[in-house]
């Protein structure tokens, strides 16, 4: 990987920023010891060093204090700078793969040079990231691996212009703002970089080191299930739930077995208990859904608190700050809320209480919800330790609360500070019947196929059918202002999806592997509205990989191909609002055998070796025969 040689341990340079000093390389004592192959940057009583794994791949990066004092650490950055001379890496011939902290921000492959409709490379990746060449093919992987230590990693873009047409670098940020304790030292990370020609393989191989380095084999089995939230959001009713669970039972039974209760049951955020909605309570309410046959689960915003909340004006030492030492608040359409300090020792018996009541309560399920709005606070009850180890600390009570039999899904939280303890891990933005929400969250799927079996589960949000020829319901959800579509909308704008659309992001959505929820009011559905989701709710499948990631094309027009029971399933999309021609990839094109047509199952004899013109918004996808 001839291009990618100037990406070296030894050819990077180092700085580090404190509260009140920045150091920089040039400045520093470097020491190299041969044999153990590590390196340490010297500033006095400050100290920087990468270390070696047995194979050589793996560099933990540690942070030394050897002063009498404290010292209050930011940021730590290596640094490999745009390079001048040929062969020199020109950002137009290069695409990123962007990875985002959390579902709030989309996934995808990106040009290095420029901004596109979803995204901007000024912001950098997280925890992974790939660049790779257009043509020909040659990939680069920066990533972290477990165990995940206290402080985020991202990887920025490093131009050697603003107008980013020039040589570009690349950077590795270890975001870790604590107290570091006198005479002390800290791992703040364990990264790797891998060089080959094809990107996906290099992910393969990432993901492959995380599943060895982490302490226990995670679920990887998809879950089923129902959840209010799409069609009822908070206005559900316990007479909702009970509705849909019946007709879970008449149309699914076995083939769904989690009914969650979402956001719309609580007295208030913060107060995790039924509120008048649900008048029989959240006991008896579980015992209704369990017999029936299914578990029960619920939403909670495990650090949200609502400011009209009695918790809010009793406990007032119990919230986090702003960088001023006010109350950090956060407003949504529910209100002004607080965030809970994780690191306050009354907070954590408090939250412990709260889970283990739900726990029971009957609950088996927990999706957890907003973690990440910790990230915008300033202060806390303890200094010497990263918001990143405030929600590592979260989670790991929430799932000594809930026991190691239920089932945790991590909706909001960075991945690095919850892989481990979560089973599922939400990985798109949160969907809606509209194209526009349907097209960046099958982006999002795609970008993060490797996840799927690597940390646990992938939850690709809800698997939703409601439009004008799958039910009879007129309201479709709640009313909604009409907005037109433009470049970069993606929230409520466009028209309602149609049934083609629908098809789409169910069949992207079955392609991950990852955990299958249904957010429609199942009984207004009809015939054909129940027909598809009984499709998706088949025979699991192993995720599926996105063939054409990195390609010219992939971003509008992914090739995705999974593996089933003795077949494959080979899958091809058109997201963009073109027709489009498309020619199955090899060894597809014109392969003879028993084949099946997806939705209606109808037998083929010979895939189509010609194009195949597709339709805007649309994707046709095949189970292969392996005869």
């Amino acid at each position: 990987m001839q291009l990618f040689n100037q990406f070296q341990w030894d050819r990077a340079s180092l700085r580090i920023e404190c509260s009140d000093r920045t150091f920089e390389c040039g400045d520093a004592l470097i020491e190299e010891d041969v044999d153990s192959g590590q390196r340490t940057w010297r500033w006095d009583v400050l100290a920087v060093s990468i270390s070696c794994s047995q194979d050589q791949a793996v560099r933990s990066i540690t942070f030394h204090n050897h002063g009498v004092h404290d010292i209050h650490m930011r940021n730590i950055g290596l640094e490999w700078k745009p390079m001048d001379v040929s062969p020199y890496l020109d950002a137009r011939s290069y695409v990123q793969l962007h990875h985002s902290q959390c579902f709030e921000k989309l996934a995808g492959v990106r040009p290095v040079h420029r901004p596109n409709d979803w995204s901007d490379p000024a912001e950098a990746s997280s925890m992974v990231t790939v660049i790779s060449r257009r043509l020909p093919g040659e990939a680069l992987l920066l990533g972290a691996l477990p165990p995940y230590e206290d402080c985020f990693v991202s990887f920025p873009i490093l131009h050697e212009s603003a107008h980013r047409d020039g040589a570009f670098g690349l950077s590795v940020q270890l975001a870790s703002p604590r107290r570091m304790s006198s005479n002390s030292e800290e791992v703040l990370a364990h990264l790797i970089i891998l060089h080959g020609k094809e990107g996906n393989l290099l992910l393969e191989q990432y993901a492959e080191l995380i599943r060895n380095r982490l302490p226990q084999s995670l679920q990887s089995k998809r879950v089923t299930g129902w959840n209010s939230w799409d069609y009822y959001a908070g206005a559900v009713s316990e007479r909702d739930i009970v509705e849909n669970t019946r007709t879970s039972q008449e149309q699914f039974a076995d083939s769904i077995r989690y009914i969650v209760i979402d956001e719309g049951y609580q007295s208030q955020w913060g107060i995790w208990e039924a509120g008048w909605k649900f008048p029989n309570g959240l006991k008896a309410l579980c015992e209704t859904i369990r017999a029936d046959g299914f578990e029960p689960g619920i939403w909670t915003a495990p650090l949200m608190v609502n400011c009209s909340t009695s918790l809010y004006r009793e406990h007032p030492d119990w919230f986090v700050d702003d960088k001023a030492g006010n109350p950090y608040h956060v407003s949504i359409g529910y209100g002004s809320m607080a965030q809970l300090d994780i690191t306050h020792p009354e907070v954590r018996e408090h939250l412990c209480t709260v889970y283990t009541q739900l726990r029971q309560a009957g609950f088996t399920y927990f999706k957890c919800d907003f973690t990440q709005m910790l990230l915008g606070a300033s202060r806390f009850s303890r200094d010497d330790i990263t918001p990143a180890s405030m929600l590592r600390e979260l989670f790991s009570l929430i799932r000594e609360s809930i026991g190691e039999d239920a089932y945790l899904l991590a909706c909001g939280a960075p991945y690095e500070a919850v892989i481990g303890f979560a089973d599922s891990h939400r990985t798109t933005g949160d969907i809606h019947h509209y194209w526009s929400h349907i097209r960046q969250n099958i982006r999002s799927m795609f970008a993060r196929w490797w996840m799927q079996g690597t940390v646990g589960n992938t939850d690709p949000d809800f698997a939703i059918v409601r439009c004008d020829r799958t039910t009879d319901d007129v309201l479709l959800s709640r009313r909604l202002p009409k907005k037109p579509w433009h470049s970069g909308a993606n929230w409520y704008a466009g028209r309602e999806m149609n049934l083609a659309e629908a098809q789409t992001l169910l069949l992207a959505c079955y392609l991950t592997g990852g955990d299958m929820v249904l957010g429609d009011a199942l009984q207004h559905l009809n015939e054909a509205g129940l027909a598809i989701l009984s499709t998706v709710l088949q025979e699991p499948i192993k995720r599926g990989v996105p063939i054409n990631l990195f390609d010219y094309d992939g971003d509008d027009l992914p090739i995705v191909v999974a593996q089933g029971e003795g077949r494959k399933l080979l899958a091809i999309f058109n997201l963009s609002d073109d027709y489009r021609p498309r020619k199955l990839p090899q060894p597809f094109a014109g392969l003879k055998g028993p084949h099946e047509e997806f939705w209606s199952r109808k037998p083929i004899t010979i895939l189509a070796a010609e194009e195949i013109i597709m339709e805007p918004h649309t994707a046709q996808a095949w189970w292969v025969s392996e005869a």
